[in-house]
């Protein structure tokens, strides 16, 4: 005879009082006080095994036992079929551990491969007149939040640089869609960055930064090159796709909804990954030579710049989202001896 001890309840109260069940001969005997119950084992219910938390024993009646786990109540009846391979894997570390590991890895996989081919292929198929609004909400927004003041630029500077702007976007698919945007920004510095739709973005600052309209060009080459290789809509897609994940894994909805309240400033903090440099590069230098300016200017503002912030933390400037490296000046010097 095997002999549990534990609390009973009886499915119409929800006072638990002491009890034990005893089993024999294929029969459950429930004693507690004055009253013993029998039923028959085959009719109980014992509820799936969790670590060592106590097991709950269901009764014919409505009623319940709890009682601490015992190697016997495998015996009866199981609430799971599945109990015994989960409670295998619930005591075992190895196996979580392993879970852990493995998790990680298929996010990390998606991250970094499964992310950027699904972020290319959506942006494939968005509009671009939706792109276009979201551009025009972001500058609004930036603006109505004061990151940008008004261009000090001369009118005739602003008419030289639109008119090479102009010169570069001529040939492109997407010719019709581009704006250029002067502003004067303190917060942002020496800057160009390209929004959804063809908004392009240059400062004050980086114009001053510029010992020839061939170098502001340049710059501007560059951020077309995002454009029109949908590097925006992209990088915003992956971004916001890695905010929701977030979201999911550590069920923090305000974290989520931070991250699309501050779109705008995303966008213009960008700072794309080396693939995209690279190909935003290889575009901007092949324009550049095709309207007869040289990639040399390209690489001679950027040195530049690099020299004069790189050391200063303080300055968001474009060479914190376009980092200068040493290969990227090498592309721009061998593109203009092509």
């Amino acid at each position: 005879m095997i002999t549990l001890e534990g609390t009973y309840y009886d499915g119409r109260t929800p006072v638990a009082v002491p009890a034990r069940m005893e089993f024999a001969d294929g029969s459950a005997i429930l004693i507690t006080g004055q009253i013993s119950l029998r039923h028959a084992a085959a009719a109980l219910n014992v509820s799936p095994c969790i670590g060592k938390a106590d097991r709950f024993i269901a009764l014919p009646d409505n009623g319940q036992f709890q009682c601490p786990d015992h190697p016997f109540l495998q015996s009866l009846p199981q609430a799971s079929p599945s109990e015994g391979p989960v409670a295998w894997l619930e005591e075992r570390w190895g196996v979580a551990l392993a879970g852990i590991a493995i998790t990680a890895c298929l996010l990390l996989a998606g991250y970094f491969y499964g992310l950027p081919v699904a972020a290319e292929r959506v942006a494939a198929h968005i509009p671009v007149e939706t792109e276009q609004t979201l551009g025009r909400h972001a500058i609004t927004w930036l603006d109505e939040q004061r990151w940008f003041k008004p261009t000090k630029l001369e009118l005739d500077r602003q008419k030289s640089i639109r008119d090479g702007f102009d010169r570069l976007r001529s040939d492109l698919p997407l010719k019709s869609c581009y704006q250029l945007e002067f502003r004067a920004s303190k917060a942002l510095g020496a800057n160009a960055f390209a929004l959804p739709g063809g908004t392009i973005v240059i400062t004050d600052a980086m114009v001053k930064s510029a010992n020839s309209q061939e170098e502001v060009l340049a710059v501007l080459a560059h951020e077309i090159g995002h454009v029109e290789l949908r590097h925006t809509m992209r990088s915003l897609l992956q971004n916001s796709a890695v905010a929701v994940v977030a979201a999911a894994v550590t069920a923090d909805a305000a974290s989520l909804s931070v991250a699309v309240a501050g779109l705008p400033v995303l966008l213009a903090q960008t700072k794309y990954s080396r693939e995209f440099e690279a190909a935003a590069d290889e575009f901007a230098f092949k324009l550049l030579k095709q309207k007869g300016y040289s990639p040399l200017a390209f690489a001679s503002l950027m040195e530049r710049l690099a020299i004069k912030y790189e050391s200063d933390e303080k300055m968001f400037v474009y060479v914190s989202t376009h980092p200068v490296t040493e290969k990227r000046m090498k592309r721009a010097r061998a593109a203009a001896q092509e």
